[in-house]
């Protein structure tokens, strides 16, 4: 699948946990950073959003899960009550 985005997509897949090299690592990290903002603890995780859980996007905004399903996930901005979807924020977990 990697090679695939990238022979077809010209997109780059590239875990950091198999980086090893301290100054590549750091130079990804900081496009990646810079592209999609800040990763927190929450976005590391590989289970299942929790109802409950915090998630702060690193835009100044804090939303909460408040209902999860196996499709769909349904959070709440703290600043206002509004509602979305994490499909429609653009975020996701692998």
């Amino acid at each position: 699948m990697r090679a695939s985005a990238w022979h077809k997509q010209g997109i780059v897949v590239v875990p950091l946990d198999e980086i090893f090299d301290e100054w590549d690592r750091a130079f990804l990290s900081g496009i990646a950073t810079k592209l999609y903002g800040a990763r927190t603890v929450a976005s590391r995780k590989s289970t299942p959003w929790s109802e409950g859980e915090v998630i702060d996007r690193g835009d100044g905004e804090t939303w909460t899960v408040v209902a999860s399903t196996g499709k769909s996930v349904t959070v709440q901005r703290s600043r206002d009550g509004a509602l979305a979807t994490l499909g429609q924020l653009g975020e996701g977990r692998p």
